[in-house]
């Protein structure tokens, strides 16, 4: 019990490092026109390690915080991360795994599905951004979700805990 009382504060540093780290470093590596989004990765992460609860929850506390500094309509980062959390977390528990290469794929899925995402959400909303740019930016998103995921499942595990058996710990019972 005594560790569970610092998953909090683990949680909000993990959120708030990863929007600074975004802002500061993340966003002036363009590749292509498209930066990649370690924001995300934190939610892509969040998602495979606790489901779809822990996922959606990550998905709007991380996209609040990083709405705040975005120049972009209020809160379709903090919708489009939730639903993005929501799914990937959802197949998490479908396939019940966070280890081997599946995460890898899940993450890049999620980043290209997050980028159409938000395209459509922000087109319902008012603001024109062109679907003839989604291809270029869901590949640089999916790459970067692929790169991100596994030291980001990792820094969730430090926060939540890993309740899956490492494999050596299965190959000793």
């Amino acid at each position: 019990m005594s560790g569970r009382r610092w998953t909090w504060p683990r949680a909000t540093l993990v959120v708030l490092l990863a929007v600074v780290l975004q802002v500061a470093v993340v966003a002036d590596l363009r590749v292509g026109g498209a930066v990649a989004d370690l924001v995300l990765a934190v939610v892509v992460a969040a998602g495979l390690t606790g489901g779809p609860d822990r996922g959606a929850t990550y998905g709007f506390a991380t996209g609040v915080a990083y709405d705040l500094v975005l120049d972009t309509p209020f809160g379709l980062t903090a919708l489009s991360y939730a639903l993005v959390g929501y799914a990937v977390g959802w197949v998490g528990e479908a396939l019940g795994r966070t280890s081997g290469w599946w995460p890898v794929g899940v993450a890049a899925a999620a980043g290209a599905g997050q980028v159409a995402l938000y395209t459509c959400l922000g087109n319902l909303v008012g603001v024109a951004y062109p679907f003839g740019l989604v291809p270029g930016v869901a590949l640089v998103m999916a790459v970067g979700q692929a790169l991100a995921v596994v030291p980001m499942l990792r820094v969730l595990w430090w926060v939540h805990g890993h309740d899956e058996p490492d494999r050596l710990e299965v190959l000793l019972r």
